[in-house]
């Protein structure tokens, strides 16, 4: 029986149609799990300290939503490096980052492009800027985009994130300024939650000319992680970096004063207080570096997190020395889990922006006194398994493990039985003309306290005497058997157990421990040799 053509059309119409709300209701669907994916990423960049959030707003329509969100530099963290840039990027850190995100709902969120892989949503990223940004940045990228970024929700909650920055030439004839940028790629593909993620980025290379003050090159930048949460919480997996080559070719003296213990939080989200903030001048150099290689590898074993670090490079000229290859391969084992991550917790709970430093590494150490005990517990043991380095004067090795076995809470009231915990071995080869320049530089530093002084003492005098001192030093230590010296190379083995040291094999009283014979330990000082 043939259907009439005018109810095969009502019934292809309402088939459309009810594939149209079927879609309909998907698509609304999707937008509100593609909303709820979007607010847990703001939250992530909210609490990026290099950012301050400005505002932020979210509308959400049936097929499409609109996320805006303008943010600010933290000067309280780029401050002190900003006299280092241009004049013409200084004014950029001033002014505000506006982005919009246009969200498109699946399930089929890209077919208006002919995309027609399904996903809760495809995110298109657009950066709103001033004429004054958007001139500065043309002078670079022309017409093209300064930044791209693409994001493409899973129906699963995670997703991929893919950013572009393009390359560009520029050469400003006037200033006899040359930048040549390869440009940058990041793709993150990440689970449900960001817990687990992949992420992969390369920067082919970079070319600084400025014909007065010099040049800076690197290439071959690449960076490969793949992370996932451990049973106990840990963020568990592998991480690498390789560089295939850094130039830097300077010729002014560049003074610094460097915050690096926030530079170090932004970049790894640990605080480490007011510890390592140094200050002074990078004078003029010829630096090279090659095939540099970093690796991190995380993994678990019941609730004991086990670390291994590796890191490496081919070369290092600093000037008209050469340094490498080098190697270094560190290991942390049996360290509590549960205890890593409730400190991680804590420590990240302390404000450190405006905070006097005496009080913040005041916090610190309660931190770990008070929440940091079970690692100290649990018999955590750090190993050297191989240092490396040629220099100019020889090749530095060093092996060795430290283990901390039997501790208990009470012990931290009794120092002498909390060393007694402790057992380390160690394997150490140097060249004697490395140690001495690390002792004439000492002695530099402690007899030139005052540089403005009228008065400043003879430094060959200085140097000197510090090169007498520890040639007699060592000759007396060799004598007694303590150390080895051949071909301009010292070396000596150490171990230390149940409380005894022993050094080269000798037995060394140590201050606690009584001695009956006064010259069974290396002395401080000696008349020579």
């Amino acid at each position: 029986m043939l259907v009439p053509q005018k109810k095969r059309l009502i019934i292809a119409g309402g088939v459309l149609g009810g594939l149209f709300v079927l879609y309909g209701g998907a698509a609304y669907w999707a937008g509100l799990k593609a909303e709820d994916t979007l607010a847990e990423q703001h939250r992530m960049l909210a609490e990026f300290p290099l950012f301050k959030v400005k505002s932020h707003s979210y509308e959400r329509g049936w097929f499409s939503s609109t996320e805006t969100t303008e943010l600010t530099f933290n000067r309280r963290l780029s401050g002190p490096y900003e006299a280092m840039l241009p004049d013409n990027l200084r004014p950029l850190l001033g002014s505000t980052i506006r982005f919009t995100h246009h969200v498109k709902h699946g399930p089929l969120p890209g077919i208006g492009s002919f995309d027609f892989r399904p996903a809760r949503a495809l995110v298109s990223t657009e950066f709103a800027m001033s004429d004054a940004t958007r001139k500065t940045l043309s002078r670079f990228f022309g017409d093209k985009e300064p930044i791209t970024v693409t994001n493409r929700l899973g129906f699963g909650g995670g997703g991929l994130l893919e950013v572009n920055i393009p390359s560009f030439d520029y050469d400003e004839a006037l200033s006899g300024v040359k930048v040549k940028w390869k440009g940058f790629d990041l793709k993150v593909d990440y689970a449900s939650g960001y817990k687990e993620y992949k992420t992969e980025a390369l920067s082919p290379g970079f070319l600084l000319e400025a014909s007065t003050k010099g040049s800076l090159a690197f290439d071959g930048v690449k960076y490969l992680s793949d992370v996932r949460p451990g049973s106990s919480g840990i963020k568990l997996g592998t991480s690498e970096l390789t560089v295939g080559n850094v130039q830097l070719n300077w010729k002014e003296s560049v003074p610094y004063n460097l915050k690096l213990n926030e530079l170090v939080y932004v970049l790894t989200r640990i605080r480490v207080g007011e510890f390592i903030n140094p200050s002074g001048e990078f004078r003029p150099s010829n630096v090279g570096l090659k095939d540099l290689r970093y690796q991190m590898v995380t993994s678990e074993q019941d609730e004991f997190v086990n670390t291994r670090g590796k890191f490496d490079f081919a070369s290092f000229n600093l000037n008209d020395k050469h340094y490498g290859p080098m190697k270094l391969d560190v290991s942390a084992n049996h360290l509590h889990g549960p205890t890593l991550l409730k400190l991680d917790q804590e420590i990240g709970k302390i404000p450190f922006e405006g905070v006097d430093p005496t009080i913040l590494r005041q916090r610190y150490v309660n931190a770990i006194k008070t929440y940091g005990v079970p690692l100290l517990e649990n018999n955590p043991r750090l190993v050297v398994n191989e240092f490396s380095l040629r220099m100019p004067s020889g090749e530095a090795r060093l092996k060795g493990n430290l283990t901390l076995t039997g501790f208990q809470k009470t012990d931290l009231q009794n120092p002498l039985t909390f060393l007694k915990r402790f057992e380390a071995e160690a394997s150490v080869n140097l060249p004697r003309q490395t140690l001495e320049d690390l002792v004439v530089a000492q002695a530099r530093n402690l007899f030139t306290v005052d540089a403005s002084a009228e008065d400043q003492p003879n430094l060959k005098e200085v140097d000197d005497l510090a090169r007498s001192l520890l040639d007699s030093q060592l000759a007396q230590w060799t004598e007694q058997g303590y150390l080895k010296q051949q071909n301009g190379q010292i070396s000596t083995d150490l171990e230390y157990k149940h409380g005894m040291m022993t050094i080269n094999h000798k037995k060394v009283d140590l201050p606690w421990e009584e001695s009956d014979a006064p010259d069974a330990t290396p002395a401080s000082t000696s008349s020579g040799s």
